[in-house]
C-alpha cells in the first residue's frame, strides 16, 4: 500500500481499549459503571447528608430544556436556593456546580480536581488522551508556549498582511451586500483567514493552497463537532449523548480525517516529519536556522534519543491542532450595538499604527500591546457575554468542599456567570457594560484571576490566549479602520446560551464603508 498511515485511523477505535489500560489518565467511566460504583463503594463511604443536594432545574417546576435555553437563570436560581454546591443532571452525567465561593479552589487545585480528565471527558477526547499517554493538554501547552507565545512578535508581523488583505476584501463584499441585500458572513469569511494562519504557524507557507485551506476548514468543523461545540443544537446530543458521541467519532475519525485531511496532507506531513526528524537528530542545525513552524518543534520534542522513528499515533496527534475565531464576532456585534465606543477606538488605532520601511502603515505585536482601550473592550465583552458551564474538572478522590463531600470520579465546574457578575467584586451594577474600565485598572485581556475565568485559571489557563487576543485585535482594527459595524435587525441573539465560548452570536452584521478609511 502506497500510504500505509491511512490504516491507522480505522484501527484507532479498535486499539483504544488496549491503550486505555496502559495509561495513567483513564477515559470517562460509562454511566453504568459510575452508577454501580457509587451504589456500592462510594455510597457506603460518604453519608447521604454530606453529599451536595441534587437539584432539578429550574426550581420549583422542572423544564429540562431550560438548562439549554436559559442556563444563566436556571443554574443561578438553583444555586441561590440550595447553596454554593449543587448536583445537576445534564447530558447523561451528574455534574456538581459551584458558585463564586469555590470557583478558585476548584480551578487551581489540580491535585484534587483534574483539568485533563475533566476537559477530555467534556470534549469527548478520551481516546486521544489514551493514545498520547495522557499528555495531550500538557503537550499542547508546551507547543503553544514554545512555538507561538515565544515568537508572538514574529508571528504578528507574518500574519498582519493576511488580515489586511481579507479585511479589505470583506468590506468590499459588505458594500456590495448593502446594494443587493445579500450580506456576507463575517464569521465564515475570517474563518478562512484563521485557517491560513493556522497552516502557516503549524506547517509553513508551502502548505498554503486553496484546496488545503478548504480541507483545514472541513476538518476544523469536524473537530468542533467531535468536541461537542454543536451538541446542544441536536436533540440526540442533548438527551441521548452516548449515541451522539459514537456517531461523531465514526463520522470524524473514520471518514473526515482519513479521507479528507490525511489523504491530502498525509504524504506531505509524513515526509516533513521524517525530514525534520533527521535535522533534529543530527544536532548540526543552529537555532536560528531551524524551521519556523510548530511541526518542527513537535518533531524535535518527540524525536526518540535512540534515533527511532516517531510513533504513528504521535503523527496522527500532530495533525489535529486547529484554531477558531468566535470571540472577535462577539466584539464586533457589541461594537455594532455600542457605536459610542468606535470613536475612541479609531483614535487609538491612529495613535498605535506604525510605518514600515516603505512608509506603509502596519500593526505589530508592540503596537497591539499599546492598544489598551481595545484590549479593555475585549476583556469586558468576554466577561459579560454570558459564559455558564465551560471549564470542567474531574475529582481524583473524595473531596471535602464546604459542608459537603464530592465523590471521587465526579464532574465539577464553576458557574462562570456567578464569578463574572459577582456583586462583591463588581458592585451592585455588576452586569452593566463598561468597556474601558480595564484600561483604567491596568488589567489586560489575557490576564486571568479569581474574578475572570474566561481563559480558565491556574496551571491550565488557556496557553493560546496571547495569540487569540492578538488575532481578535487584528480582525477588529482591520475592519473598523475601513467600515462601521451595524446590525440589520438592530440587535443580536445568543445562538447557544449554554455554549457562548465556541458559538458566535446570531444576527446579520452589516459593515458600512467609511468615506475616508484609516488603512
Amino acid at each position: 500500500m502506497e500510504n500505509p498511515y491511512l490504516l491507522a485511523v480505522p484501527l484507532l477505535l479498535a486499539t483504544y481499549a488496549w491503550y486505555a489500560k496502559s495509561v495513567k489518565v483513564l477515559p470517562r467511566p460509562s454511566p453504568v459503571l459510575l452508577l454501580v460504583t457509587r451504589l456500592s463503594s462510594r455510597a457506603t463511604q460518604i453519608s447521604k447528608d454530606r453529599l451536595p443536594p441534587i437539584v432539578d432545574i429550574p426550581v420549583p417546576r422542572p423544564q429540562p430544556e431550560d438548562i439549554f435555553t436559559r442556563p444563566r437563570e436556571a443554574y443561578g436560581e438553583a444555586l441561590a436556593a440550595h447553596g454554593p454546591v449543587i448536583g445537576v443532571r445534564r447530558k447523561g452525567n451528574l455534574e456538581y456546580i459551584v458558585n463564586q465561593e469555590y470557583a478558585r479552589y476548584v480551578l487551581t487545585c489540580d491535585r484534587l480536581f483534574s483539568f485533563e480528565q475533566g476537559s477530555a471527558a467534556i470534549m469527548n477526547l478520551q481516546p486521544i488522551m489514551a493514545l498520547t499517554n495522557g499528555t495531550l493538554f500538557r503537550d499542547l501547552q508546551d507547543f503553544v508556549r514554545d512555538g507561538i507565545v515565544a515568537r508572538i512578535d514574529e508571528i504578528v508581523q507574518c500574519i498582519w498582511p493576511l488580515f489586511q488583505r481579507d479585511a479589505k476584501a470583506f468590506v468590499e463584499l459588505a458594500a456590495e451586500g448593502i446594494k443587493t441585500g445579500n450580506h456576507p458572513s463575517c464569521f465564515d469569511h475570517f474563518r478562512g483567514t484563521i485557517a491560513e494562519t493556522t497552516l502557516i504557524l503549524l506547517f509553513g507557507q508551502d502548505y498554503v493552497t486553496s484546496r488545503n485551506l478548504e480541507i483545514v476548514e472541513e476538518v476544523s468543523n469536524g473537530m468542533a463537532e467531535l468536541t461537542g461545540q454543536y451538541q446542544n443544537f441536536s436533540l440526540i446530543g442533548k438527551y441521548v449523548p452516548v449515541l451522539w458521541v459514537v456517531y461523531t467519532w465514526v463520522k470524524v475519525m473514520l471518514v473526515s480525517i482519513p479521507f479528507g485531511f490525511l489523504r491530502m496532507y498525509g504524504p506531505m506531513v509524513w515526509r516533513d516529519i521524517d525530514r525534520y526528524q533527521k535535522l533534529a537528530a543530527s544536532g548540526n542545525l543552529a537555532p536560528a536556522a531551524e524551521p519556523r513552524n510548530v511541526l518542527y518543534l513537535i518533531v524535535k520534542t518527540y524525536t526518540p534519543p535512540d534515533g527511532r522513528r516517531i510513533g504513528i499515533f504521535r503523527r496522527l496527534y500532530i495533525a489535529i491542532l486547529l484554531l477558531c475565531t468566535v470571540v472577535s464576532q462577539w466584539v464586533l456585534y457589541q461594537l455594532a450595538v455600542r457605536p459610542e465606543y468606535l470613536g475612541p477606538l479609531r483614535e487609538e488605532l491612529s495613535r498605535v499604527l506604525e510605518e514600515d520601511e516603505t512608509g506603509a502603515l502596519r500593526l505589530t505585536a508592540a503596537s497591539l500591546r499599546e492598544a489598551r482601550l481595545l484590549d479593555s473592550f475585549i476583556r469586558e465583552v468576554m466577561r459579560l457575554k454570558g459564559d455558564t458551564i465551560a471549564t470542567m474538572r474531574y475529582t481524583t478522590c473524595d473531596v471535602p468542599l464546604g459542608d459537603f463531600i464530592i465523590p471521587k470520579g465526579s464532574f465539577v465546574t464553576p458557574m462562570a456567570t456567578t464569578v463574572h457578575e459577582n456583586p462583591d467584586v463588581f458592585g451592585e451594577q455588576s452586569r452593566e457594560f463598561n468597556g474601558f474600565q480595564w484600561a483604567e485598572l491596568n488589567k489586560e485581556a489575557v490576564m486571568t484571576g479569581p474574578a475572570h475565568i474566561v481563559f480558565g485559571l491556574g496551571r491550565f489557563a488557556c496557553p493560546g490566549r496571547v495569540l487569540a487576543i492578538n488575532e481578535i485585535k487584528l480582525i477588529v482594527f482591520s475592519l473598523i479602520a475601513r467600515a462601521t459595524p451595524t446590525l440589520l435587525e438592530g440587535k443580536f441573539e445568543v445562538a447557544d446560551p449554554l455554549n457562548t465560548v465556541t458559538q458566535p452570536p446570531k444576527g446579520t452584521l452589516v459593515l458600512v464603508p467609511l468615506e475616508k478609511p484609516y488603512l
